[in-house]
């Protein structure tokens, strides 16, 4: 039996799973939001009727304002009274077989470790009276929670510092602009926008969703021919799987009709 959830609110719509997170009055980010977080990302992948999940706020005036300072406080204090342990080795973090994609869907202000969780996840979409930022410098740290490395890998080294030295905030329009965000929305039209996207995707066979998403994770950290031979194994094992093979024989019986093709996706996505 599942762990009962203290920090978030779970609804669902057909196959998207959606997450509001609850941890009133700031939505401070915390451990026990972490753990939460983990435990709904498992459950996402167990259910085989789920195909995509929603991380959002369920406070209407902020996403996620930061991580609470004060256990980075706490740490840091260990840390100096300690005597700090040596550095791990590097080490490359494998793709986990049966994710499903995660879209951050950004109602409010964010910033800090609130902008890294949504940067983690696969798509952003932003609603316009919301606004991102990276504002650790001001308290003499950096973006410890994966900013320093997925920010330069979405928007490019230049800008990257641009924005983390200066700490600014970046509103929609500007972040999608830059590559920082998928969509910029109106406020209403945020949620709708995020769902049927999701379900855009929800329709697509979820092999080939799983596995392209492997091929583009993994191999951006491969040399170009690791990342190819990657590719050249996971095309394979999709060529030989049933969803793949009934809708390229489909697709060939109809004479190889990429608009009639894309009718009958869009007519599965309506039936969904």
């Amino acid at each position: 039996m599942a762990k009962e959830l203290k920090l978030f609110q779970v609804e669902r719509d057909g196959p998207v799973i959606i997450w509001k997170y609850n941890n009133p009055p700031k939505n401070l980010g915390n451990p026990v939001m972490i753990a939460e977080f983990l435990q709904l990302q498992n459950e996402l992948i167990e259910d085989a009727s789920l195909r995509v999940g929603i991380f959002t706020s369920a406070l209407p005036d902020v996403f996620i304002q930061h991580w609470d300072v004060s256990n980075l406080v706490e740490r840091g204090q260990s840390l100096l009274e300690e005597k700090a342990p040596a550095a791990p080795p590097p080490r490359r973090v494998a793709f986990r077989r049966g994710s499903k994609p995660i879209i951050a869907a950004i109602n409010a202000p964010t910033a800090g470790g609130g902008l890294e969780l949504a940067m983690s996840l696969d798509f952003r979409f932003m609603s316009r009276t919301a606004s991102i930022a990276q504002p650790e410098v001001g308290v003499g740290i950096l973006a410890g929670g994966g900013g320093t490395q997925r920010m330069p890998r979405l928007i490019g080294i230049a800008k990257s510092l641009e924005l983390q030295l200066t700490g600014r905030r970046v509103f929609a329009d500007e972040a999608e602009r830059i590559g920082l965000i998928t969509r910029a929305c109106d406020p209403l039209q945020l949620m709708p926008e995020t769902i049927a996207f999701a379900k855009e995707i929800a329709a697509r066979p979820p092999l080939a969703v799983h596995h392209i998403r492997q091929s583009i994770y993994e191999g951006m950290s491969m040399p170009l021919e690791d990342g190819l031979a990657l590719e050249s194994e996971l095309m394979a094992e999709l060529m030989k799987s049933e969803d793949a093979l009934n809708l390229m024989r489909a697709y060939v019986a109809a004479g190889q009709d990429a608009q009639r093709l894309r009718e009958a996706t869009e007519q599965k996505q309506q039936d969904q």
